[in-house]
């Protein structure tokens, strides 16, 4: 989460700023009768605080001021996000419930508004402690939590928009209110997450609760037109998307193209991600592994395994493996509050340690939403059962059913349709054997289609591993992988990284190779920082640079191409230097610019029919304004020229 996370929402915008008098106004705009917060937060303050950074510090915490923004206080106040902020006060409840030895009357610790940092950082994140600056006193907020997001005027009716983001980041917060050792281990997989990408189940679990809230806030979306335009914009990202992925598949299937929408992976992907987010994730699909190509190298493959375009049906993941992916996680609770359980409610003293006052009782039919009452189920399993082991997902579950064994049936039932999984299979809980391959250098960044950003090793969990995983050791080749594969499906999972000697037809070298890449945390540890200081801020300079390069990889291989029938054809019967140094430099500029309009149609989104149309206007262009003075003969070879570079970009278009 913490890992360049800039890069996953790099080209989002989201809505800006707020204001303390108008989070005076959203205040007031609740009415006496609003019993929920009569109940659960009685204090008349602001439910909601917007901030932006001083650019001071005080020891090792930033100071926050206030500031104004009517543009997300309306955000706070009809959006899903008021009611993120209603939950986050039913978290803070729980937490603080009075210990057993403490009377049971004694009012619990004040909830904290909802802080929302209005940053210049792309993307969102989490994050604990600042000073607020107010009234020429910094006031001690070192232990409250806030959500940072990219401050901007954006519209709020687009997929990934801040109405959407926003409650993302606060189920951040309240995850790591609700379970407080969710990151007592740090992260052992090298990749970046992404919803259908395989990581580590505790990254897995905290952003895949995280995601769920996007698809939540969609389907629970007060404001009916917001609701409109973002199922609108839906199905528009449908439809643009579409084309990229197939435009992908066809880069890597159709030889000597020029890879312009693997080139242009920066600008798509985020959408196709948020895209995901939404329809694998509700439809269950998420549950199956993606698809890999069936040549190329093995970090080739995993590369395009990790972009996840496509997923095949028949391949569901395995145990590990969907512990490990946030989607599947995200499918599970979104799965879990869009069912009838929601409206499944329990004896009403389970519901005083949501209230500020746990001597009161309340009916809870009357004070809460089925939302609401499934979430504070949610709250109190992850609060009670969460990351006692190293498989959050398996916890969650295992409590639910404990807490709630009236529901345990459906439960199980949601469990399937979202992971694939059982009960049985959920109770094996595999353990996570990772290794480390430290002659492999990684790309680590989905969107890095030119590998320009790597990690200078490569560490997977066995369980989860597939083929090309293992085939990154030197010394294990297809078939020996395959073998490893192989047997640790049909002994369910491997239990310890010792029981590959036992593996038949194993070679000796390919055993010793696994047992010497146990993984080494120190390692692991030393290098992630010596990379990320030596890559710095330039994350976004050197992905675009490297995607810019592949693309003129190939345009040149063109363009060679093109020289050669050009000198065949026309310069050998006739060779002049400064003639031929001239028509190079001439059909360079031609290719370059053309290249530049394909390019751009794929940005665009449309790619044919733009281009279609830029490379006719190029052509009445070079015909009727460049070469009007020219010879026939040099006007006939101009157009051949143009003709064969946009044959070329059309194929590499279509």
């Amino acid at each position: 989460m913490k890992r360049w996370k800039l890069l996953c929402f790099a080209g989002l915008v989201w809505m800006g700023t707020c204001a303390c008098d108008a989070s005076q106004a959203a205040a007031s705009s609740v009415t006496e009768s609003d019993s929920f917060l009569s109940y659960v937060r009685p204090d008349p303050s602001p439910p909601f605080r917007i901030v932006r950074d001083t650019g001071e510090k005080k020891g090792e915490y930033p100071i926050f001021e206030h500031t104004d923004d009517p543009q997300t206080e309306h955000l706070f106040r009809d959006s899903f996000m008021a009611e993120s902020v209603r939950l986050f006060f039913l978290a803070q409840n729980l937490v603080n419930r009075p210990k057993e030895t403490q009377a049971q009357t004694e009012l619990r610790q004040a909830s904290h508004p909802a802080y929302l940092l209005l940053s210049e950082r792309e993307g969102g994140f989490p994050g604990t402690g600042f000073y607020l600056k107010q009234n020429g006193e910094l006031l001690d907020h070192t232990g409250t939590p806030y959500v940072d997001l990219m401050k901007s005027t954006a519209a709020s009716d687009y997929l990934g928009s801040m109405s959407q983001i926003y409650p993302h980041e606060l189920g951040h917060v309240m995850y790591h209110l609700l379970s407080p050792d969710w990151d007592r281990t740090e992260s052992r997989s090298v990749d970046m997450h992404y919803v259908s990408l395989t990581t580590d189940r505790r990254v897995a679990f905290d952003e895949g609760f995280a995601e769920h809230f996007e698809n939540v806030s969609l389907d629970h979306e007060p404001d009916e037109s917001r609701k409109a335009s973002l199922e609108s914009s839906v199905r528009q990202a449908r439809l643009t998307t579409a084309t990229m992925v197939t435009g992908y598949e066809r880069d890597y299937a159709w030889p000597m193209r020029l890879q312009l929408y693997r080139a242009a992976v920066p600008f798509w992907y985020q959408r196709f991600e948020m895209l995901k987010r939404h329809d694998w994730v509700k439809e269950g699909t998420i549950r199956f592994s993606t698809t890999q190509p069936s040549a190329g190298s093995a970090e080739q493959s995993i590369k395009y395994r990790n972009t996840g375009v496509r997923y095949v049906e028949s391949k569901p993941r395995n145990v590990s493996q969907a512990l490990a992916t946030e989607g599947v996680v995200s499918a599970l609770f979104t799965k879990l509050l869009s069912s009838d359980l929601k409206h499944r409610y329990r004896e009403d003293t389970f519901y005083s340690a949501f209230l500020a006052d746990a001597s009161r009782t309340v009916d809870a039919k009357a004070v809460f939403t089925p939302l609401q009452n499934e979430y504070m189920k949610i709250f109190h399993v992850l609060h009670k059962y969460v990351n006692r082991t190293d498989s959050p997902l398996a916890d969650f579950v295992q409590g639910y059913a404990a807490e709630y064994p009236d529901e345990k049936e459906a439960l199980y039932r949601l469990l399937g349709e979202a992971t694939g999984l059982g009960e049985k299979e959920l109770e094996a809980n595999p353990p996570e054997i990772w290794l480390l391959n430290k002659s492999q250098t990684h790309s680590y960044l989905a969107i890095d289609e030119a590998g320009s950003i790597r990690m200078p090793f490569y560490a997977f969990d066995l369980n989860a591993a597939d083929v090309n995983d293992l085939m990154t050791f030197p010394g294990i080749g297809e078939a020996e992988a395959e073998v490893i594969i192989r047997y640790r499906d049909n002994q369910s999972f491997i239990r310890k990284l010792a029981e590959v000697r036992q593996i038949p037809g194993l070679s000796a070298e390919a055993i010793q190779t696994l047992l010497d890449g146990a993984y080494d945390p120190n390692f692991v540890r030393e290098s992630r920082a010596q990379t990320e200081q030596r890559l710095g801020d330039g994350l976004l300079p050197r992905l675009l640079t490297g995607s810019l390069w592949m693309l003129a990889k190939f345009a040149l291989a063109w363009f060679g191409v093109f020289l050669l029938l050009y000198y065949v054809l026309v310069l050998r019967k006739r060779f002049e230097l400064r003639r031929a140094l001239r028509i190079i430099l001439t059909n360079a500029m031609k290719m370059s610019v053309l290249v530049l309009f394909a390019l751009a149609s794929v940005l665009v989104g449309r790619p044919l029919m733009i281009f279609v149309v830029l490379g006719v206007l190029f052509l009445v262009i070079e015909r009727f304004l460049v070469l009007r003075n020219k010879t026939q003969g040099k006007k006939k070879e101009a157009f051949c020229s143009s003709l064969f570079f946009m044959a070329v970009l059309l194929y590499s278009l279509s």
